[in-house]
């Protein structure tokens, strides 16, 4: 019988036949009652109190984070602690601290990122908000925590190379630099971009030698001009002295 069935669904000629089912329709207006089960069902499961109605709440009860948030408890990770704790020294030892707003970007290119900061003697690294607020909440670097509200990274270096950094900065555009630490000093993204701008320090130094030695040499032509000027005159006078004797003995010898 099965072979036959199939046999006549696959052979050409085979036309389905589509049969309408009318059902009834659900009287909404007069619903049936439900039956006993049911009902008991129904009145148990029946809320005491009703439900607010979010017109005539506030915004900060309408959502439930806040309140999730102030419920939930925080743990103490022992791991943590240890990132907490490397992060603060590296803080402290760097001489050069830059924040970056990091946006999102694959996998290889973020190897790259670090890669090209590792070379160049920098170090480009990403913590949470949580540990960042565990290692620098009772610091001097506390102020820094405003600028980690979204995806961030912080790249540390040992030496004040901000030039470099900026040079290295200009091609990756998923980094935007927010604010930097040079040499324990805050600075915006201004500020450090004119920092960065600045004529290199050792020739800065030269430079200001070379006006001290200008002003210093004026100094002295000024005092010393009314002495030299004072013993070319004194040469000037010896030498008519000269002349006049010279002349006298030149007349007695005459006479």
């Amino acid at each position: 019988m099965f072979h036959c069935t199939t046999k006549a669904i696959c052979s050409r000629g085979f036309t389905p036949n589509v049969i309408s089912v009318r059902y009834r329709r659900v009287n909404v207006q007069k619903p049936r009652k439900p039956d006993h089960y049911r009902a008991v069902i129904e009145t148990i499961t029946k809320p005491k109190y009703p439900w607010p109605k979010p017109s005539d709440m506030t915004w900060s009860e309408r959502c439930p984070k806040p309140y999730s948030k102030a419920l939930k408890q925080i743990e103490n990770n022992p791991y943590e602690n240890i990132l907490a704790k490397e992060l603060k020294e590296l803080f402290e030892q760097s001489a050069m601290v830059a924040i970056f707003h990091k946006n999102p970007v694959k996998g290889e290119i973020d190897f790259k990122t670090r890669k090209t900061f590792k070379m160049a003697g920098m170090d480009h690294v990403v913590y949470g908000k949580s540990t960042l607020k565990l290692a620098l909440a009772e610091t001097n670097y506390a102020a820094v925590l405003n600028l980690f509200q979204s995806h961030s990274s912080i790249v540390f270096s040992s030496t004040s190379q901000v030039p470099k950094l900026l040079k290295i900065t200009k091609k990756m555009p998923h980094l935007i630099l927010l604010a930097s630490i040079v040499d324990g000093v805050l600075l915006s993204k201004n500020q450090t971009v004119e920092y960065g701008n600045l004529v290199n320090i050792d020739n800065a130094r030269a430079r200001l030698i070379s006006v001290i030695g200008q002003v210093n040499n004026r100094c002295l032509q000024t005092i010393g001009q009314t002495q030299l000027s004072m013993v070319r005159y004194l040469e000037q006078y010896g030498q008519s002295l000269e002349d006049v004797n010279a002349g006298k003995k030149s007349t007695e010898e005459v006479d």
